[in-house]
């Protein structure tokens, strides 16, 4: 999976792009489908003199759902716990809809195993 990194309101990063990087690579381990995803890290300010959050989106492109695929969010002071929970967001809304379809298949199965006209 090749992931596209987009910073606003700070500098690139080269250890966040990596870290972006593994990150991807583990989702694309998960789902082979997926054939990309666009991140965007953004440095807010909480107040108007306060310390900076980091606003972190997922965004995944291409398999069979993606069209159906919401962008991950995630808000934090440290951008890498940022990139952790909107990543961990990503990871589980991937796994549960891998869990969904093998429901729906486990469902359509039984239904035809008991059907009187099978």
């Amino acid at each position: 999976m090749l992931p596209q990194v987009t910073f606003r309101g700070l500098a690139p990063s080269p250890s966040i792009v990596e870290s972006v990087w593994k990150k991807a690579r583990k989702l694309g381990e998960l789902e082979p489908s997926v054939r990309g995803c666009h991140v965007v890290i953004e440095a807010t300010s909480r107040a108007a003199h306060g310390p900076h959050a980091y606003k972190v989106t997922v965004q995944l492109n291409g398999g069979t759902a993606a069209a159906r695929r919401e962008a991950r969010h995630a808000t934090d002071g440290n951008v890498h716990i940022a990139l952790r929970d909107a990543f961990r967001a990503t990871r589980r809304q991937l796994e549960s809809r891998e869990k969904h379809a093998r429901s729906t298949a486990t469902s359509a199965w039984r239904a035809e195993a008991h059907s009187p006209y099978a």
